[in-house]
């Protein structure tokens, strides 16, 4: 199965793509590892095949007198046209870039997605953020997984950080987006934009439970392994 790992910046990304991996290793399965980030100045899981051995986004900053956010999008065109191995593990997980918005809306996500055969989507919604915040990552999401064209499941990480109250607050928006209102105190234009989009994450987003996990601590693996078999069976019923 190939699992690719998707969220925003700061997210746990990579962090979960090394973790998780070591789990499934522990349960006996064989796993590789492929990073798309060329950013990142290192990784810590074993990489099968490494983007940056072919491109980084520094050495474009040197050659092409380009900033940051210039080279990121060269990187990314360069992308595009790199064929990445096939492998035939149990599992192939797959850390997307730190900017993922470049990655997903440029015209190289979905080349590069079209790659895989089987892929499953993983997108990370950050704790950290509050529940304030969850309708916007939310739409982050679906907008990220709509453009790349894949199936994916969301996972909330660092529920490390979240004490029992503020799980079920999460909870409770998740599992019904319309009550938001109810949840948090919004007042003036945030309420007058928090309203509908909830009620329309209400009438988009697919029945599926949502597991809280902390990349940092193991929490919740076994509930995402779980999910990621579940996603792909043919009735597509996550609940």
């Amino acid at each position: 199965m190939n699992v690719m790992v998707l969220g925003p910046a700061g997210c746990g990304k990579s962090l979960l793509t090394e973790k998780f991996g070591a789990y499934l290793e522990k349960e006996g399965y064989s796993v590789r590892y492929i990073n798309l980030d060329p950013a990142c100045l290192s990784v810590s899981y074993r990489c099968s095949f490494d983007i940056r051995e072919r491109v980084t986004v520094e050495k474009i900053m040197k050659e092409e007198k380009l900033g940051p956010n210039g080279a990121m999008i060269r990187a990314m065109e360069k992308l595009g046209h790199i064929e990445i191995p096939i492998y035939d593990e149990d599992f192939v997980l797959i850390d997307t870039p730190g900017q993922l918005e470049i990655f997903s809306f440029h015209e190289c996500g979905p080349k590069i997605v079209n790659q895989f055969k089987e892929l499953v989507g993983v997108f990370i919604l950050d704790a950290s953020v509050g529940v304030e915040d969850l309708p916007a990552m939310y739409m982050y999401s679906l907008a990220t997984t709509y453009r790349l064209g894949i199936n994916a499941i969301n996972i909330v990480n660092k529920a490390d950080l979240l004490d029992k109250k503020e799980i079920k607050s999460m909870q409770n928006f998740l599992s019904n987006p319309v009550r938001f209102k109810d949840i948090v105190e919004v007042k003036g234009v945030l309420l007058d934009i928090y309203s509908p989009i909830s009620e329309l994450l209400q009438k988009v987003l697919p029945a599926q439970r949502i597991p809280f996990i902390s990349a940092k601590t193991g929490k919740g693996f076994d509930e995402l392994l779980d999910l990621l078999y579940e996603i792909r069976c043919s009735c597509g019923d996550l609940t």
